[in-house]
């Protein structure tokens, strides 16, 4: 690099410096504009009722539809099972869950609604690979 070069080279160091505070300004926002930190609870040794209480929805999907349930109940719930049938398939054996309303990892209430969407088992098993 020649000494006519380095000024050029300090200049678009310099304007990438100011486009990326500008960027940067425009996502986050000005640091005066932040909101503020919010205050910590104070620590304590055990978990309160309400922590020690909470569940939350596992991850149900492609379950067998009674292991499901079963393992709704063990939570100390009751699992809606609603059908989705393309096939007209009336009674097939094994049912796999498809759907569930609240998504996994969801903290649950006790007045929550539990939903699971089911479809026979070979109808699931025909779903598009990742």
């Amino acid at each position: 690099m020649s000494r006519s070069e380095v000024p050029l080279l300090a200049t678009f160091v310099v304007m990438g410096l100011a486009v990326t505070a500008a960027l940067t300004t425009l996502v986050v926002g000005r640091p005066d504009e932040a909101a503020p930190a919010p205050v910590p609870a104070p620590a304590t040794a055990t978990p309160s009722l309400a922590e020690a209480d909470v569940v939350t929805m596992p991850e149900l999907w492609f379950k067998e539809a009674d292991d499901a349930r079963a393992e709704i109940a063990a939570l100390g719930f009751t699992a809606k099972i609603t059908t989705a049938n393309p096939e007209g398939i009336a009674d097939p054996k094994e049912w796999v869950v498809a759907g569930q309303f609240p998504g996994p990892g969801v903290w649950l209430t006790s007045t929550q609604p539990i939903l699971l969407q089911v479809v026979p088992k070979e109808t699931a098993s025909r779903r598009p690979a990742p």
